[in-house]
């Protein structure tokens, strides 16, 4: 099958990628479209993961191959791939912390793919930069209705944007939430914080061709921040024109994350979701959190995926989750590098490879 592989200096477009059959529980999907990540890129960037290496973590497809006791799915049917596979009964299950469980993001060592006779390496339970990938059935979602360009983008931009807000950060009626990033997961976080009631919504980007995207999807306001962090904290406090409830930062840069940790109002949340350079560190006044507050931070934004996949599927059928405006630019799987290239760039929100192209 045609595919892309990372072998720790460089990506290869091929078309000698193989990939396991699925065994008791597992389902083949051929995957036609995948969104491209910041989270794929830091792979490259910071040796995160061994390589060769298949990338990509949004998915979707349709079903190929059912394996053995794979109920209530058909061979052709349209899906999306959620990277999560809580086992539902562990001690972290128990709590709500499926991103913790430890069967939460698959087997890390597992290597289901080979590649000029070479076992390569999966990521984040998907890899969705191959052509047909083996997953277990418990990771796939009827898409039906939904072009896969745009439910791709349902296996991490939107689960972890909305996550953020509903389960981290608990936004409800009447905040004032502030979201620093709008890339993918920052404009489903402004989605999701505009779902949920918030009174105001305040969008932050280096970027300022980010501020249409951050409206479109509900921001009230829209800051640049100064490079001096008091100056942006108090531009961003201004624009919020409120205390600040709830600030989800999904850039993962360093200044920004200094900011965020240090935006909220006493009792209020600080959402760390953007995937920082190994080896980043947050300064924190310990005597601001004697007034209450906390910082939480979970992979895919806590979601329970066999809760909470339905329904966002279902709000992005009836439009209340806006998917389309999220894909920026869709290219051909040849042409990845101009794909990863805007993303560095902020030229897109979202980056998708579409493999039939």
């Amino acid at each position: 099958m045609r595919g892309i592989i990372w072998d720790g200096e460089r990506l290869h477009v091929t078309d000698a990628l193989e990939v396991r059959a699925p065994g008791p529980g597992e389902v083949q999907v051929r995957v036609l479209a995948s969104g491209v990540c910041h989270s794929d890129l830091s792979v490259m960037d910071h040796a995160l993961r061994p390589a060769p290496i298949v990338l990509g973590h949004e998915a979707a497809g349709v079903v190929e191959t059912l394996g053995e006791g794979v109920a209530g799915v058909r061979v052709g049917d349209p899906v999306m791939v959620t990277t999560q596979t809580p086992c539902g009964h562990c001690h972290d299950c128990r709590k709500g912390h499926y991103a913790t469980c430890p069967e939460g993001f698959g087997d890390p060592e597992a290597q289901p793919f080979t590649w000029q006779g070479r076992p390569v390496w999966h990521w984040a339970n998907c890899s969705s930069f191959a052509g047909l990938i083996t997953v277990r059935a418990q990771q796939i979602f009827d898409t039906a209705g939904i072009d896969p360009v745009h439910a791709c983008v349902l296996g991490c931009a939107v689960t972890t944007g909305h996550g953020s807000v509903n389960h981290l950060a608990e936004v409800v009626p009447g905040d004032v939430v502030v979201v620093l990033g709008m890339g993918g997961i920052g404009v489903n976080a402004v989605q999701a914080a505009r779902l949920a009631g918030a009174a105001r919504v305040v969008a932050v980007d280096v970027n300022p061709e980010k501020e249409a995207s951050a409206r479109h999807f509900g921001a009230d306001a829209f800051v640049i921040p100064a490079a001096d962090g008091e100056e942006a904290i108090a531009c961003i406090r201004a624009a919020a024109e409120a205390p600040i409830d709830a600030v989800i930062e999904c850039s993962g840069a360093a200044s920004a994350i200094d900011v965020a940790g240090r935006l909220a109002k006493p009792g209020g949340t600080t959402v760390l979701i953007g995937l920082p350079r190994p080896g980043t560190t947050l300064n924190l006044d310990v005597n601001r959190f004697a007034w209450g507050g906390r910082i939480v931070s979970m992979f895919n934004g806590g979601n329970d995926p066999a809760r909470d996949l339905p329904r966002l599927i279902d709000l992005a059928r009836s439009g209340r989750i806006d998917l389309p405006a999220q894909v920026t630019q869709v290219w051909p799987l040849g042409e990845v590098e101009d794909a990863i290239a805007a993303l560095r760039a902020g030229r897109v929100t979202r980056a998708v490879l579409d493999h039939r192209l």
